[in-house]
């Protein structure tokens, strides 16, 4: 077996064991999600908007896999690579958005409380690869300093870049689980995610700023991630007008559906440095 082919299994794998917990869960919940049903009037308009964006998230990682595949040698910093393990993370974060949103109101505090922690979880793991990006171009950027010229080698900074990342994932799992209410967890994921969305707009805007990663265009991934985190910003507030509603979900989805497709034109358009 070559390593093409194990990357490949590997992911397939590892899709395969996601949605086959996904399926579980689903069926362990499935009197409380035919109830949602049933009863919410709008639980089939979330629903759909939902799978929009998932077919949509699922046509740009198979875009991006396909392209890493195609290449003469794949490695795992590749930017092709991060960016679909990112969208297939972010299907299975969507799926559970789902089924958050159909049992939020047929399920009791304490079981809607593990589904929020589940769900946290999985926004960790999403970001993992672009955080994983962001660490590495950041020790690159301290290389050019006399202090820190250690990490322009590369495997030092890969070694570097993995340990930042082990501790930073280990911490934010850690509060996650001694959170002790969902006001608590409520509070927390701000903390983890704005920090690590500025940090993946700023490694974009870094990278087209000094002529980097000219396989993708840089600046409007950088808007992309620039938008999805005001949008994330702006998401309570939206939520204390509208509410735990339909509205609000679909209001969100829409958002960020025409942000990932901003995003997406980013990994489609490759910058040409010599004319910008």
């Amino acid at each position: 077996m070559n390593k093409r082919q194990l990357y490949l299994y590997s992911i397939l794998i590892g899709i395969l064991a996601g949605m086959i917990g996904i399926i579980s869960v689903y069926l362990f919940y499935s009197a409380e999600i035919s109830e949602s049903y049933a009863t919410i009037k709008d639980a089939w308009s979330v629903s759909i908007i939902i799978f929009i964006r998932i077919g949509i998230i699922s046509c740009m990682a198979f875009y991006v896999l396909r392209q890493w595949f195609n290449q003469e040698e794949q490695y795992l910093s590749d930017i092709p690579f991060l960016f679909g393990l990112f969208f297939i993370i972010l299907i299975f974060g969507k799926l559970l958005d789902l089924l958050y949103n159909l049992t939020y109101f047929t399920l009791n505090s304490d079981e809607v409380f593990i589904l929020i922690k589940v769900r946290f979880f999985v926004a960790i793991l999403t970001l993992l690869s672009m955080i994983y990006l962001s660490i590495g171009m950041i020790l690159y950027y301290l290389s050019l300093k006399e202090r820190y010229k250690k990490y322009g080698n590369k495997q030092l900074r890969k070694e570097a870049t993995l340990k930042i990342l082990t501790i930073i994932i280990a911490l934010e799992a850690v509060a996650i689980i001694l959170a002790p209410n969902t006001t608590v967890i409520g509070i927390l994921l701000p903390c983890f995610v704005l920090p690590s969305l500025a940090t993946i707009v700023w490694l974009f805007a870094f990278a087209y700023k000094n002529q980097r990663l000219s396989q993708v265009h840089p600046l409007i991934i950088a808007i992309g991630f620039g938008a999805f985190l005001v949008s994330n910003i702006l998401r309570p507030v939206a939520q204390n007008v509208l509410g735990e509603s339909a509205t609000y979900v679909i209001t969100v989805e829409i958002v960020d559906i025409l942000i990932f497709i901003i995003i997406f034109a980013g990994l489609i358009v490759k910058v040409n440095y010599r004319i910008e």
